[in-house]
């Protein structure tokens, strides 16, 4: 008799017939965030110059940019459609921090330049005491004559708004002349304080107001910026616009507005 032959079993053919399931796609990982790079890139423009005169005008609206950048790009990132959480957050300290030193620093600027004029006061009187007691005459003092300003500004009006957080806050307008002999900006040229019940208001974020605040005019034009201010209640605010450097630290435009 002959052997009975076993039928071989085929693996490969029998594993290649049963169906397969598709291998999953691999998860693509969401990349970096921009805009919280270009908050943070912003913030370290910010600090880096927050200190220096004059050039940090440019320096607190360098941090104001940054700002929104940072908030939106920490937005994108709690979605979850972009990474980079930690760059937002940074970017956004960083520009709060140099929005303050800038406002910290012009006001320690503004008061050396006040403490410099009273000195320098205080001198003369001294002089002139002195010469009293030696048995000379005392100088006859002569009115000084009023200084000419390179540019001339009036507060045209404010109303009563809200910043973007919708916090209250008032917008002011003013229309200034650039009479120098050099194209500048009203950054470069005037400091703005709002005052309310005595004390100064920081600035603040509104949209869709014609600032205007950082661009140049050629001598003999005129220009209108509108800013904006943090207030607390509708009680009055008192507007003061002086030059940004000045010995004299001569008020050129002063104005009260009833927010009520």
């Amino acid at each position: 008799m002959q052997a009975q032959q076993m039928p071989q079993q085929n693996g490969y053919q029998d594993y290649a017939a049963q169906p397969q399931t598709p291998a999953p796609a691999p998860v693509q990982p969401a990349g970096k965030s921009g805009l919280a790079i270009a908050g943070l890139v912003l913030g370290i423009v910010a600090v880096a110059t927050s200190f220096m005169p004059i050039i940090n005008n440019a320096s607190f609206f360098i941090g104001l940019v940054g700002l929104v950048l940072g908030i939106i790009g920490l937005v994108q990132t709690r979605k979850g459609t972009k990474s980079g959480t930690g760059l937002a957050v940074a970017g956004i300290v960083l520009n709060i921090v140099a929005c303050a030193a800038v406002l910290a620093s012009q006001a320690f600027y503004s008061s050396v330049l006040d403490e410099a004029m009273s000195s320098a006061g205080i001198s003369t009187s001294s002089a002139s005491s002195s010469a009293v007691a030696q048995g000379g005459a005392a100088p006859e003092a002569t009115p000084a004559a009023p200084a000419a300003s390179d540019y001339a500004v009036t507060i045209d009006g404010a109303t009563l708004g809200t910043d973007y957080q919708g916090n209250p806050a008032v917008i002011v307008t003013y229309t200034w002349t650039n009479n120098s002999d050099k194209a500048t900006s009203f950054a470069v040229a005037l400091h703005a304080k709002c005052f309310q019940d005595g004390v100064q208001c920081d600035t603040a974020i509104v949209t869709g107001t014609d600032s205007n605040y950082m661009t140049e005019v050629k001598p003999g034009v005129s220009s209108t910026v509108q800013l904006a201010y943090e207030v607390s209640g509708t009680s009055d605010v008192t507007i003061e616009v002086t030059e940004l450097i000045s010995l004299s630290n001569e008020v050129l435009a002063e104005k009260t507005f009833s927010l009520a």
